[in-house]
């Protein structure tokens, strides 16, 4: 039998059995606390944007927009479209649905676009949401 588990007779083998926590252990415990908190805080602070991207064209100083069907209904008027460190922002919308965006100063050609759509913070990842 372990000395551990043999029966406490007296009230002086109990304060030798037990032990006070070390001071090291309630130093990595409070640090574990703090870098636990910070994290929470952070996530709960910090926000990730959510993107559309996609091809864009620009002819003549015309700008279209190639949008995959799935992100259409995620556009709206006034969000801020960013095409080679240039901002611009849809208008409106045409017939076919597909935005109408402002002028690029931009070299005709086909470009990579980017439009924040939404942004989610962190916790949200943590607990779902």
């Amino acid at each position: 039998m372990k000395k551990n588990s043999a029966p406490i007779s007296s009230p002086e083998e109990l304060n030798k059995r037990l032990q006070s926590t070390s001071f090291v252990t309630w130093l990595i415990l409070f640090l574990i606390s703090i870098i636990l908190i910070g994290f929470f805080v952070w996530a709960s602070i910090f926000k990730i944007p959510v993107k559309v991207t996609g091809s864009a064209l620009i002819n003549s100083g015309e700008t279209t927009l190639k949008v995959n069907e799935n992100d259409l209904n995620k556009l709206q008027i006034g969000q801020v479209v960013t095409i080679n460190d240039q901002k611009g922002e849809i208008l409106s919308f045409n017939n076919d649905d597909q935005p109408v965006v402002s002028k690029f100063d931009l070299v005709d050609g086909e470009y990579t676009y980017s439009i924040i759509v939404s942004e989610k913070r962190v916790i949200s990842f943590v607990f779902g949401g």
